[in-house]
């Protein structure tokens, strides 16, 4: 009786120990492809924030470019008027 007992508190360590290394082990790996994917999203975001950084400095320079068509016709049509 004593060997039956003493051989399941055995199994029941061993199989404790497994479950303890398996569940670390599982949290190490899950941890780790969170860790090692962070540079690609931190990337992606750094892209993302440039092109917005460039498409609103494209609509400056559009709204720019449209001031300056604007002033020129301003010039364009004073200089067309007869002088009085």
């Amino acid at each position: 009786m004593r060997y039956i007992k003493n051989f399941l508190y055995n199994l029941t360590d061993i199989v404790l120990a497994v479950i303890i290394v398996t569940l670390a082990a599982g949290i190490i790996y899950w941890r780790m492809n969170i860790i090692l994917a962070y540079p690609d999203k931190l990337a992606s975001e750094q892209a993302v924030y440039q092109q917005e950084e460039t498409a609103e400095e494209a609509a400056e320079s559009g709204e720019e470019a449209a001031e300056g068509s604007q002033t020129e016709q301003a010039v364009d049509n004073a200089s067309e008027e007869p002088a009085g």
